[in-house]
């Protein structure tokens, strides 16, 4: 009963809003001349609109065009609805070609709204086949509404905005300084971007709730920077919803699960942990997992910007619990690094052995082949697992960590790094727990032993960049992001 009245008590979203224009990003993969001109932003213009009610839908009146809850924005020649679901405060509608369309698109429009505020949402994926080429890009368009004049209520009078106060005393500055540390500093001219912090790093929630993770963006000495990251979600077949950036929301269907969110900016990706629990567990798993009354836990996520260590683009996360389990994880590391010595001294002494007599012959030793000039070494190698790769490759298809400059002939190759039995996602020698689930890393040799060879998907593609990869690989080598099976 309370339910029902909370609804009917609820005003009507009839009446002026204004609209920001919608935003169009384009990724764009596999694309050449046979697939004609390249997608590119084609923003529609924002302003004023006029929304009226039919029912559990709505009706927009923009410039030139008129669009209801009910459909996809995107016209495209021969998609249809499949599907279209509404509650008191949101829409979802699926869209898609015939499966005999050689021009296959999908797309996912989302509309959420409070008393006051209307967010869109609408992603797509295009693939088509023209004259043998394929053609691959996606898109997410969005844009905001916010209200000016309800159906039947007076238009609201501008409060006019308060004098500024005086700047306060020095004492009274000095006073305050340590309550306003945790706070970013407002500055005139702040520098680079140096870190990506999202806050929580892990947030517990329960199905129909939804959330906002606090996102700042800080120079070097602290200042804050007017920049949003992009955001994604990275486990396939999420049941959550972004309806808009850093904010999420769980559908009421929703089973328990753990969801991986990435906030990326300038290339580097700061990654937040989502667990969906049910009523019955939702107690139970807060004190678990050590996380405050809301959920939340006290640790940020990081991501180094401007830095230039190994790794720079990951995560940095940091976890109490962690303390407890160096023991361990002590001894386990010690045993993999001496295990990786003893094997470079096997391999130093193979390669003293004196060759055979039948074998020592002077034109080989000086044949061209083996002289200096004429080595190509590999020129990148990734600190995981110390496998090298081209110049040109960024990131381990194997484990995803970021590949560094390899070493000069005869330097000894140095440690490997662990890998999140979880994630499957590869650390830095030095890094014991994976700091996005608390489990203690694996050495690379024997993540790699458990891995099956044989792999059922034959293709895998970038949800980032669309860059193809065989089934066997895991990582995308161009940005490091977790590659997905190709439909």
């Amino acid at each position: 009963m309370c339910t029902i009245r909370a609804h009917a008590e609820s005003p009507t979203l009839a009446g002026r809003w204004t609209a920001t224009p919608l935003r169009s990003d384009w990724n764009i993969g596999d694309w050449g001349k046979p697939c004609g001109p390249t997608p590119s932003d084609r923003a529609a213009a924002g302003g004023t609109v006029t929304i009226t009610s039919a029912g559990s839908e709505l009706h927009f009146n923009f410039t030139g065009r008129d669009y209801t809850t009910a459909e996809c924005w995107e016209q495209f020649p021969g998609l249809a609805r499949v599907s279209h679901a509404s509650a008191p405060r949101s829409w979802q509608n699926a869209c898609k070609t015939k499966p005999a369309d050689p021009r296959q698109a999908t797309l996912n429009t989302t509309i959420s709204a409070t008393d006051n505020a209307i967010h869109f949402d609408e992603t797509g994926q295009y693939q088509f086949v023209i004259a043998g080429q394929n053609c691959t890009a996606s898109v997410r368009r969005s844009r905001n509404l916010s209200l000016v004049q309800r159906e039947g209520e007076p238009m609201p009078v501008p409060v006019p905005l308060p004098l500024p106060e005086a700047p306060p005393a020095v004492e009274a500055v000095a006073s305050a300084a340590p309550s306003a540390t945790a706070a970013a500093k407002v500055c005139a001219a702040p520098g680079p971007a140096e870190q990506l912090e999202v806050r929580p790093a892990q947030k517990l929630m329960r199905p129909g709730e939804s959330f906002e993770f606090k996102v700042r963006v800080l120079d070097a000495v602290g200042c804050a920077l007017a920049l949003s990251p992009a955001w994604k979600v990275l486990s396939e077949n999420a049941a959550v919803e972004l309806t808009a950036p850093g904010r999420v929301h769980v559908p009421e269907s929703a089973g328990e699960a753990t969801i991986l969110l990435q906030a990326t900016l300038a290339g580097h990706a700061a990654r937040v942990t989502l667990e969906i629990a049910s009523l019955a567990r939702y107690d139970a798993l807060l004190a678990q997992r050590g996380l405050n009354a809301e959920g939340e836990s006290n640790d940020a996520a990081v991501a180094r910007i401007a830095t230039t260590a190994i790794g720079g683009g990951s995560v940095v996360a940091a976890d109490d619990a962690q303390r407890r389990r160096v023991l361990f994880v002590g001894v386990v590391g010690g045993s993999a690094l001496l295990l990786g010595l003893l094997g470079f001294v096997l391999v130093q002494l193979s390669r003293r052995r004196p060759p055979e007599p039948e074998t020592r012959v002077p034109k080989v030793r000086l044949a061209p082949a083996t002289t200096p000039s004429t080595l190509t070494p590999l020129a990148k190698i990734c600190p995981t697992c110390r496998e090298e790769y081209p110049a040109d490759a960024a990131f381990c298809p194997n484990d995803g960590n970021r590949l560094v400059p390899a070493l000069g002939a005869g330097e000894p190759p140095g440690p490997s790094g662990g890998v999140c039995p979880i994630c499957g996602q590869g650390f830095d020698p030095g890094v014991l727990t994976c700091p996005r689930h608390g489990e203690e890393l694996l050495p690379a040799a024997m993540h790699g032993a458990t891995r099956t060879t044989e792999s059922p998907v034959t293709k895998k593609i970038c949800p980032t960049c669309a860059k193809q990869y065989a089934g066997d690989s895991q990582f995308c080598g161009d940005c490091g992001a977790l590659l997905v099976p190709v439909n």
